[in-house]
């Protein structure tokens, strides 16, 4: 038993609670001067289904199922975790994934890429003789926070016209249409797919060119010789800082598109140690990056004014205003539920009304090609999952013995099946 005390009353003790993990006295037994060197790459018992049974360094971690799990016939444990090893491969290449895959070392891959579903899975030749399927299984989980962070400490970023201005200039909805094949939605926010505490009624700012010249000539500031923005000695210039190489050709199309506007963005791809350390000290002008979903929405670490002007805290816009500040503190400790709702959709119009983060898109589903051996129930996944192999949540799938043998003599011999494609909308999210 394990009692958590707090000497406040705060919303969602239990959830600040569950980042406690109790650890096996008896295997770590006291807490010595040498303990890290001691215990650092021992493996520790555990309660969960599988055990790591060994680990090759910068190659490859192994699981094992335990046979006698103490939960495996529990009503919502029974018939999942099914597989007897799980092996983790260090592939540092997608490129590379992909081929090991074609090759049968790999169970599945993920397409979730337009590039991949859309151009090199169309004419996948293990799928087309239906050795292999595809899923596109959509979900219903809280979004993460994906966009462009403006720097406000940056004096540009200092006028809110500016900032929407900026905003105006992105074309995100070409950018969906297009070179994302509609695949993707617009995320017009950052507080997207958490139920009661969403504000539905906020809408991402979209381009609109003649929008950008209302804002920045209210502003003071006049088209130059070259279309960019200028007031006094100061060009809408921007630099943009980004780590994912496959987004370069989306930042591309966003850079043209800006620029017809009257807005410059410099992109500048960097490591994402250095990228994520430049935010965190308020060293950027724009950062192309994100904040993973969490399970109730958090604000204080990246909207208060506490975080801002100040080097290694989240606040990657600079945001230092004490009416939102109030709220942030007000939505921290009120514990009545249908007050929380209202608080978090008054702080998310708040952080929409100072335009310092530019909201992306949402992905909203996963895809992924597999051996045609590997079998799911009718539906294969759950509306919070994340990808369909997923091992030690979900563990819904299994392995047929039979239909592995028949595939790999159907592959010998040169028969094939349909191919085939799933798609599930069971937990699609309404327009």
């Amino acid at each position: 038993t394990i009692a958590i005390i707090s000497k406040d009353v705060l919303p969602d003790l239990l959830v600040r609670a569950n980042t406690l993990s109790p650890v096996p006295k008896h295997f770590y037994g006291e807490l010595t001067k040498d303990f890290v060197r001691k215990y650092n790459w021992k493996i520790s018992p555990n309660t969960g289904p599988y055990q790591i049974s060994s680990i090759k360094k910068g190659k490859s971690i192994t699981f094992k199922r335990k046979k006698n799990w103490w939960a495996k016939d529990l009503k919502y444990y029974k018939n999942r975790y099914n597989v007897d090893k799980i092996v983790f491969s260090v592939i540092r290449d997608k490129t590379t994934t992909f081929e090991y895959f074609k090759k049968q070392k790999l169970e599945s891959f993920v397409l979730t890429f337009p590039s991949y579903w859309h151009e090199r899975a169309k004419n996948l030749d293990i799928y087309d003789k239906g050795y292999a399927k595809k899923i596109w299984f959509y979900t219903d989980s809280q979004e993460g926070q994906i966009g462009f962070w403006l720097n406000q400490g940056k004096p540009i970023f200092k006028d809110r016209n500016v900032r929407y201005a900026f905003a105006h200039a992105i074309n995100m909805e070409g950018l969906l249409r297009g070179l994302l094949r509609g695949d993707y939605s617009r995320l017009h926010h950052g507080t997207i797919g958490y139920g009661k505490f969403t504000n539905q009624n906020i809408k991402a700012r979209t381009y609109n060119i003649e929008k950008v010249q209302e804002l920045m000539n209210a502003s003071g500031w006049s088209r130059g010789k070259d279309g960019i923005w200028t007031k006094g000695n100061q060009r809408y210039s921007v630099k943009v800082t980004y780590t994912f190489e496959p987004h370069a050709p989306r930042l591309a199309y966003l850079k043209e598109e800006a620029k017809k506007a009257g807005i410059e963005l410099r992109l500048q791809r960097l490591d994402a140690g250095i990228q994520w350390k430049m935010a965190l000290d308020k060293k950027h002008e724009v950062a192309w990056t994100g904040f993973p979903a969490t399970y109730r929405p958090q604000y204080w670490g990246i909207y208060h004014s506490d975080n801002a002007h100040k080097p290694q805290t989240a606040n990657f816009t600079n945001t230092d205003d004490p009416e939102l500040d109030d709220l942030i503190e007000l939505y921290r400790t009120t514990i009545e539920d249908e007050k929380r709702y209202g608080i978090a959709k008054t702080i998310q119009a708040k952080i929409h009304e100072i335009g310092a983060f530019v909201p992306s898109y949402k992905v909203g589903y996963f895809r992924t090609v597999y051996w045609r051996w590997w079998k799911f129930p009718e539906v294969q996944s759950t509306k919070l999952s994340t990808r369909l192999f997923e091992p030690f949540s979900s563990g819904l799938f299994w392995f047929d013995k039979e239909e592995y043998e028949k595939t790999q003599k159907a592959m010998k011999s040169g028969q094939i099946f349909p191919p085939e494609t799933i798609i599930n909308k069971t937990f699609k999210p309404e327009d």
